[in-house]
């Protein structure tokens, strides 16, 4: 912030004085012993006056027209405590001229203390001084604001590097063979649960931009890979950008964001997705908080236009913080309605469900619980085994993160998931460990 208190030094240096010359007649500062530094200062040997200033200080502190002329020199030479101190021994000597006042709120607004600059600006305004001197001290508050927006302005990363093993890379079945109105078929391959050891990578980027006291901008981009190490058909990747849109009310907090995503599968795009949401954050008692949210997102898929749809999504969550543990309850319900009529009309459906977290903040060990339930219904008759689909899923994941260094942790997962579904093709479950290291910046 030193280099923005230069930047702002040669603006700021001449605001005042062009318009507040008039405050300054009857301040009865004549007689000043100090005309060397006033023909410095008048010369722009700035540095030279405050020097001289200073080494007059011990005898001649207190008498108004030294300090004034010390003071301005201490404030062009970039000594700006040495200026408050200097203004403030006149002001209190001589508080009812406004050019003093407008001096040392300029000293306190380069050294970067704006409490006391809107304060003494203040003082000013109340005294209905001149059309322009009201304008100067407008472009000073203006760039306060400016600069404490600046200092909220937040970006941020990470990057993410984990191994470990899935039972089931690509959540198939276990079963050896399927029946069909059209008969009994062996399952072969990829039909079948594939077991594999996996890296997992993830880099992100988020930065807040705030727009005023009220109102946020916030943008986010993450890129993750899962490589199996065999299995390499099941390789999935994605890329996600964020924006959203912040206001605060009284009442809470309102969000609006857009979202696009690419899915990968085995390197070729899979999935494209593109969506609008609007939320709201709200304290409903202390220790209790309320998000709801909706989310409308059109899913396009590169080889399967059967399988395009365009989902609905809502969900509220309420969190409670205690002193020992972070609690959470999402409960969620969608509508994907497939966008092709006719033989893709089964794989229209509505799901419903929750999931439950639970958070242990420590200084040593971070443990974290969610579990989670889905009920899945299908639009229509599935063509194939002549029954709509029906699916219930359970999910269970448990971790711990450890802090290792300043932005630094290693976390060791466990996740388990089990679908039951009325068509056994779809019945399958899934056990992963996976452990690793997470760099913030």
């Amino acid at each position: 912030m030193k280099d923005f208190s230069r930047r702002l030094a040669l603006t700021a240096a001449g605001l005042l004085l062009s318009g507040a010359t008039t405050l300054a007649q009857g301040a009865g500062l004549g007689g000043n012993p100090t005309e060397t530094i006033k023909t410095l200062y008048a010369q722009g040997q700035f540095e030279q006056a405050y020097e001289l200033g200073r080494a007059a200080e011990f005898n001649w502190e207190g008498d108004p027209e030294f300090d004034f002329n010390y003071g301005l020199a201490a404030i062009e030479s970039g000594h700006y405590e040495d200026a408050i101190f200097a203004l403030e021994r006149v002001v209190f000597l001589r508080p009812d001229i406004l050019r003093l006042r407008l001096e040392l709120a300029r000293a306190h607004f380069l050294n970067e203390n704006f409490v006391a600059a809107r304060a003494e600006f203040q003082r000013v305004l109340d005294r209905s001084p001149p059309p322009n001197v009201q304008e100067n001290i407008a472009r000073f508050l203006a760039q306060m604001d400016a600069a404490q927006l600046a200092k909220r302005r937040q970006i941020s990363g990470w990057g993410q590097l984990r191994g470990g093993y899935d039972t089931n890379v690509n959540s198939a079945t276990e079963a050896e063979a399927i029946t069909t109105p059209l008969g009994t078929f062996d399952l072969l391959g990829d039909g079948r649960a594939q077991s594999d050891e996996f890296t997992r990578w993830e880099v992100g980027a988020s930065w807040r931009e705030p727009l005023d006291k009220r109102r946020t901008l916030d943008f986010r981009a993450v890129a993750n890979l899962k490589n199996n190490l065999s299995t390499d058909a099941f390789d999935l990747g994605s890329l996600g950008l964020d924006a959203t849109y912040t206001t605060q009310y009284d009442f809470g907090t309102v969000r609006w964001g857009a979202r696009t995503q690419t899915v990968r599968l085995d390197s070729e795009v899979f999935q494209r997705a593109y969506g609008l949401s609007v939320g709201m954050d709200r304290e409903l008692a202390k220790g209790w908080l309320l998000s709801l949210s909706a989310a409308g997102t059109r899913i396009r898929f590169e080889n399967g236009g059967e399988l395009d749809t365009n989902q609905l999504l809502m969900s509220a969550t309420v969190l409670h913080p205690t002193e020992r543990a972070i609690h959470s309850l999402t409960l969620y319900q969608a509508l994907e309605p497939t966008e092709h009529s006719g033989i893709g009309k089964h794989n229209g459906r509505k799901f419903h469900g929750f999931f439950y977290g639970l958070q242990v903040p420590g200084q040593r060990y971070q443990p974290y619980l969610r579990l989670g339930a889905q009920k899945t219904n299908y639009d229509d008759t599935q063509p194939v085994f002549a029954v709509v689909r029906d699916d219930t899923m359970l999910t269970a994941t448990a971790g711990v993160r450890v802090p290792l260094w300043k932005g630094g942790e290693f976390s060791l997962e466990g996740v388990y998931s089990e679908v039951d579904s009325n068509i056994v093709v779809f019945t399958n479950d899934r056990y992963s460990i996976e452990a690793g290291f997470r760099h913030s910046f």
